[in-house]
Order: C-alpha cells, then structure tokens, then sequence
C-alpha cells in the first residue's frame, strides 16, 4: 500500500542516515559554520560525528543556522509537480525559527500549485526526540492512516513523547544561553550534572541537577522506568555526542530496570552537538507526559 503522503524530517531528528532511507523519510539538512567553513548536517556525509566532536573538543565552536527558504521550496515543489501530498515535521519553534521558513516555503508552492496538499507541522520536539515522533508517524503512514488520521494521532499523542538527556559539560549550554555564567561554574565545581527534557511546548527545560556523571546516567534510566508505558511494545532510542561508552551505559541501566522491544542507538549530529556539546547522553521513549 502506498502512503496517502510523503514525509519529510530534517536533520535534527538525529536518525541515521540508512534508517531514513530504508523508512523512506526524506530529510533536509541544516547549515552550521564550524572554524569559518560554512557546513551542512547532511547525516555524515561530508564529516563523520566523531571528527565533528574532536573538533569540538580541541576548542572549535560552531554555530548554526536555519535551514534556507530556496531548500524548502524545492523540496516541496518537486513533489507537488508528481502531485504528492508532503507531511514535514519541522525542529520546535520555541528553539528554532525554521517553522516560519517552511511555513512561507510552503504558500509559495500553493501559489504555484493550488491543488498540492503540504502539511508543515511543529513537531514540539528536538534531536532524538523529534527522531522517536518521525518513526512513529511512518509506522502511521506504512499503517495506511490518512494524512487528516496521522495529524489527529499526533495531537493526541504528541503529549506522551519523553525525551531525557544530560551533558558531560555545562560550557555549550552556558555558551547558549540555557543557563547563567554562575551557575554553569558552581555546576562545574561541584561536577553537577542537570538533566534536560523538552516541556509540551517544545521547550528546553532544565529538571534535577544530579551530582556526579553516572549517577546521572542511572537517574535518567530511574526516570525512563518509572513513566514508560507499554515498554514491551516499543524501541527505546539512545543518542549520543562521541560518548559510546556512556550510551552502554545507560541502555544497560535501562535494561535492568525495564524490558522494552529492543533499543535503537543514534548520534547526535552537529547542530544539535553544537548547543549540547560532546558527550551529551539522551533515552527517548512514549509514556507519561513529561
């Protein structure tokens, strides 16, 4: 059965490269600049994740960037000219301004083609979070629910999408503005590391502030136990800056406390890593709402 839409990610959902090909999701990259050199997240294309954090770690500081008004337009052109209906999720807007961007990219393209369906959603969510919200609205879609079905799902649903992650440094979230000067030092002296989450707007949000790395690794899977729903029917996903023995760690402690249907590992990719730095650890499952 075909699929009543194509669906469109961008590359801050965090999927790998051979997932959203085998899914059949398309997704658009954001530009960052990195040492002067204007780059894409383009899924390990041009630079592969590791060089990307050594990068980051001998001092280099990247910034990002939306992705451009001309890309959205030309991907939803080339599918409204084969007369398919487009279903993009699109990084929160309480983080990024690229909602707007595809927002305009898409009236531009029903000027030229009034008769296209373009659906651009908010997807309230970030990096591997927003990575767990495109699977599923591919399950939905390889299901064969309608786009009016899939978007009816989401807004009931969206709510129960948990995205947990803590940071080996309070540096880039400093650098950020995500958290205060004093705060990211006395954090750093006292080796405090928060634990983030994205709220039901899409906000990044700072929660418990746990002292130590490990304890914080055992708090997140304490927090994945405690809301899961329905653990036995689905993936939980692990992400990871360049932190491989940190992402172990944290399945294995999930692993002990809950028995999920398997676990799906993901790098974090370079806009992402840019605010949250090497060794940022993340466990995005559907539970509770958080």
């Amino acid at each position: 059965m075909s699929r009543s839409a194509h669906l469109i990610a961008d590359s801050c959902c965090d999927l790998p490269l051979e997932l959203l090909e085998r899914r059949e999701i398309e997704g658009l990259c954001f530009p960052y600049v990195m040492s002067g050199e204007q780059m894409l997240d383009d899924f390990q294309a041009t630079m592969r994740h590791t060089e990307f954090y050594r990068r980051m770690r001998e001092g280099a500081s990247p910034t990002t960037a939306q992705i451009a008004l001309p890309t959205y337009v030309e991907a939803f052109r080339a599918h409204a000219e084969r007369g398919e209906d487009v279903l993009h999720f699109t990084l929160s807007s309480a983080l990024s301004g690229t909602l707007n961007t595809a927002m305009l990219a898409r009236q531009a393209v029903l000027n030229e083609f009034p008769e296209a369906r373009i659906e651009v959603v908010d997807s309230l969510s970030a990096s591997v979070a927003d990575g767990g919200l495109v699977i599923a609205i591919a399950d939905r879609l390889d299901a064969g629910d309608t786009i009016d079905e899939v978007l009816g799902w989401f807004r009931v649903n969206r709510p129960r999408l948990n995205g947990h992650f803590t940071v080996d440094s309070l540096e880039h979230l400093r650098r950020g503005g995500r958290i205060s000067d004093v705060a990211a030092a006395a954090g750093t002296l006292l080796d405090i590391k928060p634990l983030l989450f994205l709220d039901q707007v899409g906000r990044l949000e700072v929660g418990a502030r746990i002292r130590g790395r490990r304890r914080s690794i055992r708090t997140i899977a304490d927090i994945v136990a405690a809301n899961i729903q329905d653990a036995a029917s689905q993936t939980i996903i692990i992400g990871h800056g360049d932190a491989i023995e940190d992402a172990a760690l944290l399945r294995e402690a999930i692993a002990e406390r809950v028995e999920p249907a398997g676990f799906l590992d993901t790098e974090i990719g370079p806009v992402i890593g840019s605010h949250t730095g090497p060794g940022m650890v993340a466990a995005v499952f559907w539970g509770r709402p958080c």
